[in-house]
């Protein structure tokens, strides 16, 4: 891999381990609970350390492929399909902005479609695969967080 492409690897993964490490330790004053009674603190911990340990990984899988010359400033023909794109990450950023609006306004749910269906279509899926994977993910968080758990999702200001 190029070294651009090393770097940007590298600062992704501190950035999700930052992430991770914050997420924990904002989280550290809230109940965790138990499966049968999951508490406020539970997914927190749960997805900061999931995020903090898969960063460490990602770091170490990078050290080692340079170790192994794996990150050298020569391209090959593999690291033509590899390329740093910004726009790809504006896009995201952007759906992301997104989620916001439609969640204040309309609710959780509602932006939770939206912005799968959006982020969905950019990274190639048409048709019934699409809607499939929109209608399903949405029914998945709806069902697990609002019925299961019980905690009470966004309706937003408009509903």
């Amino acid at each position: 891999m190029s070294k651009t492409v090393y770097r940007a690897r590298v600062i992704t993964a501190l950035l999700f381990l930052l992430l991770g490490l914050v997420t924990l330790w904002q989280s550290q004053d809230l109940k965790f609970g138990s499966l049968k009674s999951i508490g406020p603190g539970f997914f927190p911990v749960v997805f900061g350390g999931l995020t903090a340990g898969l960063s460490v990984l990602m770091l170490a899988g990078l050290l080692k492929a340079r170790k192994q010359g794996d990150a050298s400033p020569e391209k090959t023909n593999e690291e033509a399909d590899e390329p740093v794109r910004l726009r790809g990450a504006l896009s995201f950023i952007g759906i992301f902005v997104l989620f916001l609006v439609v969640s204040h306004f309309v609710g959780f749910v509602a932006a939770t479609f939206a912005s799968l269906g959006v982020a969905a279509y950019l990274l190639g899926l048409k048709g019934w695969r699409l809607a499939a994977l929109t209608v399903a993910t949405t029914a998945a968080v709806w069902l697990i967080f609002d019925l299961w758990l019980g905690i009470a999702l966004p309706p937003g200001i408009w509903l």
